[in-house]
């Protein structure tokens, strides 16, 4: 159902997988310890959000608290994925009408009221 698994999209996105693939061979890691690694690296504000459907999963992510990814490391993801990088919208379009922060001006804050 999702846009960004559809068609020419699917492709590209897993193009994007495959970039991260190589950064994380290179730790000794996986892709998603080092996409989670990648996300506590911004900031002592942000808090990555992971979900797991299995204890294996779960002690996964949690390894990505044991990666570091240096300056040389970052810069690949960045220049690997430029904001927009992924093909196609997030959820269906009858999904997106219902999500404020997609609905929202960049810079907005606050509740919707519907």
């Amino acid at each position: 159902m999702s846009p960004r698994f559809q068609g020419e999209n699917l492709q590209h996105n897993l193009d994007l997988v495959e970039a991260l693939r190589k950064i994380a061979e290179q730790k000794g890691v996986t892709v998603a310890q080092t996409a989670i690694a990648w996300v506590l690296s911004r900031g002592e504000d942000i808090v990555p959000l992971v979900g797991a459907r299995s204890r294996d999963r779960l002690t996964e992510a949690v390894g990505a608290i044991g990666v570091t990814l240096d300056t040389d490391d970052l810069a690949a993801i960045d220049a690997a994925f430029p904001a927009g990088a992924a093909a196609g919208e997030r959820y269906p379009a009858d999904q997106m009408a219902h999500l404020d922060s997609e609905l929202r001006s960049p810079g907005t804050v606050g509740i919707s009221a519907h």
